[in-house]
């Protein structure tokens, strides 16, 4: 989830899976896939890097899972995926090249 700032100064949360686009102008306009439309504070970048934060959170989380770093998966929501960078020499591929 990533929060945004209405522009009545109400701070909500929008499932960023959810966001059809973001549109610009005198106003930023998100719109979900649903229709609903939010005119929030942020510009359309502050919006667009809050999701692209929220999506590299959700793949550091299911990294740290699948290397079995951290059995339980609650402590996930502290999670910064900037301080746990992995090693591009410790990452395994998918398939041998």
């Amino acid at each position: 989830m990533i929060g945004l700032t209405r522009r009545t100064g109400e701070f909500c949360h929008l499932d960023p899976d959810h966001i059809e686009r973001v549109e610009g102008g005198h106003d930023t306009v998100v719109v979900t896939t649903d229709g609903d439309t939010y005119c929030v504070r942020e510009t359309v970048d502050q919006v667009i890097r809050r999701i692209v934060e929220d999506r590299a959170g959700v793949i550091a989380a299911c990294y740290v899972l699948d290397r079995g770093e951290d059995p339980d998966p609650r402590h996930l929501r502290a999670f910064d995926p900037l301080t746990r960078v992995p090693d591009p020499a410790s990452v395994v591929p998918l398939r041998p090249a």
